[in-house]
């Protein structure tokens, strides 16, 4: 399908994009053994129990091997490893990540920050 020109949607199919998915497929898994979750899939993959608190995507134009996440916990967390962080209410705070390597979908840091959101969204 061609797409406009300047066009660079989100995109949630990483078929054509061996490493991106495999980064998917690990926090997926990882997001997936933390207990019972609802995974919705449109432009964006998603997460949720009784609220969502991760999205993962790539976007047309990005190169195989960039999966972009946002987990929202209910508190910001200060980590280097963040590409930026965003308060979006009173008790609720996006960290956004882009995963490029393996090491950072298998990482600790990003597994606790998956976990803090998994944590606030059963509550």
């Amino acid at each position: 399908m061609l797409m406009p020109e300047g066009s660079n949607k989100m995109i949630s199919d990483f078929t054509g994009e061996p490493k991106t998915r495999s980064f998917f497929v690990s926090i997926a898994a990882f997001t997936t053994s933390l207990g019972p979750v609802k995974q919705e899939l449109e432009s964006q993959v998603s997460f949720s129990v009784k609220r969502k608190f991760l999205w993962l995507w790539a976007y047309e134009k990005t190169a195989d091997g960039t999966l972009y996440l946002t987990v929202t916990p209910d508190r910001q967390i200060d980590d280097p490893h963040f590409h930026y962080v965003a308060q979006v209410s009173k008790n609720r705070w996006n960290h956004h990540v882009e995963v490029k390597s393996e090491a950072i979908a298998d990482s600790d840091w990003l597994h606790d920050l998956v976990r803090e959101g998994y944590e606030f969204a059963r509550s």
